[in-house]
């Protein structure tokens, strides 16, 4: 298990994972267990610190919130 990463303006939320999205999608997700990260391809994922203007994904604010399995 990887060190957690904090996000500064979203202190409940301590993400498992580095943030990952898919390139153009506008969401970054917190969690691999997401569902709807597993619909994108791995080759189209993308790694690192989201911008400004994406939002985080519901179903991995849930998940991490929730401690459920995605």
């Amino acid at each position: 298990m990887q060190p957690s990463i904090p996000f500064p303006d979203q202190h409940d939320l301590t993400p498992e994972i580095p943030p990952t999205w898919a390139e153009g999608s506008g969401v970054f997700h917190i969690s691999e267990r997401c569902t709807r990260l597993r619909v994108i391809p791995k080759s189209k994922r993308v790694a690192g610190k989201p911008h400004a203007k994406l939002r985080q994904c519901f179903n991995c604010e849930d998940i991490i919130r929730t401690k459920r399995r995605g």
